[in-house]
């Protein structure tokens, strides 16, 4: 009898120890069902009110970051049955010189009708993701649209948002203003030309690395330089400054001196006024950001980004000039701010390499011209302002 006893109050014991630790668990599950709902409450505030950071134009893949542009050209490398080759070895290829059966495979599949050679995808990719970082506007939030070869390819771009009106029963719906357009991609060939020396080609170490900065840092600067300031007469595409539909800021007939964020204030009234979101970057001279970053307060203290423009990345490229001319001032520059998600490059082809070896052979050097064709889209000029007359 005693041991049934004691085997009743181990039970007993027992379910109250279960019963408390369920107690303790649903706590637990409790704690982190908040938490999980506190989570997901953020990340759709950020979805309604952020923009994504992948955005297609007109349904097209567009490459914004290292890793979407190393997944997509991985991919095409895949189905054309590619192998990886490094970048020197390619040019020692391209130029004659002792390859590896590799680099040979790749100029055979590459050659093209001017008489260089695509770069092989992999490549490719490795090149595009050190322009990257090296690209004011690519940092920004621009992207690279892949064009397929041939056709020419049309985006469609937001003009102005259509003005909706109550009717009554019966009644005629009101007209609104046009609100898209046709926006042809009409890519134009950039190019330029770089040489190194036989020896540093065949027996340099880490070529491929200071190869793959070199040529992603010129095409970068110049496709930040026509993306911002592009004439849009050929052969030059058009940057956001000749786009029509965008925001001008002015400054004064002289100009103004920098002294504070008004002038991105100002950008970001003209943009939101015309119903266009709310910017992601504001692209200057290293001037003006070395400015913004270097503003005090009367005790010397430094004043912070107002909280309004914290998302808004400030980003300094050295294609914007410092001496522009407004009224009398010949020391003006510019500042650009934008969702800069609504623009990107639109590339016809890979990279390609030509060799031009006889123009240096005296000196015992090679020449490569590099050459890519690519467009500057503009899909919602809106979204975009301008600020002139920003003097030092």
């Amino acid at each position: 009898m005693s041991d049934l006893s004691e085997i009743t109050k181990a039970i007993e014991a027992s379910n109250a120890a279960l019963e408390q630790f369920k107690l303790s668990k649903n706590a637990e599950i409790d704690t982190l069902k908040t938490q999980l709902e506190t989570a997901e409450a953020k990340q759709n505030r950020r979805e309604f009110f952020e923009a994504p950071e992948t955005v297609s134009l007109d349904g097209l893949k567009t490459l914004r970051t290292p890793a979407e542009i190393k997944s997509h050209y991985q991919a095409r490398a895949k189905e054309h049955d590619e192998e990886s080759v490094g970048l020197a070895d390619f040019l020692r290829g391209v130029a004659g010189m002792k390859a590896t059966p590799l680099a040979t495979k790749a100029l055979a599949e590459g050659t093209n009708s001017t008489g260089g050679y695509a770069v092989p995808n992999l490549l490719q990719s490795s090149i595009l993701q050190a322009l990257v970082p090296a690209s004011s506007l690519m940092v920004a939030g621009c992207g690279i649209v892949p064009l397929n070869p041939g056709a020419t390819t049309t985006f469609a771009a937001i003009d102005t948002i259509p003005t909706a009106a109550w009717r009554a029963e019966g009644g005629a719906v009101a007209e609104s203003d046009p609100a898209f357009r046709a926006v042809v991609a009409t890519p134009r060939s950039l190019a330029f030309l770089f040489k190194i020396s036989r020896e540093l080609l065949a027996d340099g170490s880490d070529v491929d690395n200071a190869l793959r900065t070199a040529i992603a840092q010129a095409f970068a600067k110049e496709l930040d330089r026509a993306g911002l300031r592009g004439s849009g007469s050929a052969p030059e595409p058009k940057g956001l400054l000749n786009t029509t539909g965008i925001q001008a800021v002015t400054n004064g007939t002289n100009g103004t001196a920098l002294a504070g964020y008004a002038n991105l204030f100002s950008a970001v009234a003209a943009i939101l006024a015309a119903n266009a979101p709310m910017p992601t970057a504001a692209i200057m001279s290293p001037r003006s950001l070395v400015k913004l970053g270097g503003l005090v307060d009367t005790l010397g203290q430094p004043i912070r980004v107002p909280e309004m423009l914290l998302k808004t990345q400030l980003i300094a490229t050295s294609q914007i000039p410092n001496n522009l001319t407004v009224g009398t001032s010949s020391d003006c520059s510019e500042i650009y701010v934008g969702d800069f998600t609504r623009m990107a490059f639109a590339m016809r082809e890979n990279v390609s390499i030509l060799v031009a070896d006889q123009l240096y052979a005296a000196t015992g050097q090679i020449a490569f011209i590099g050459h890519v064709r690519a467009d500057v889209i503009v899909t919602y000029p809106t979204a975009f302002g301008v600020v002139t007359g920003v003097r030092a």
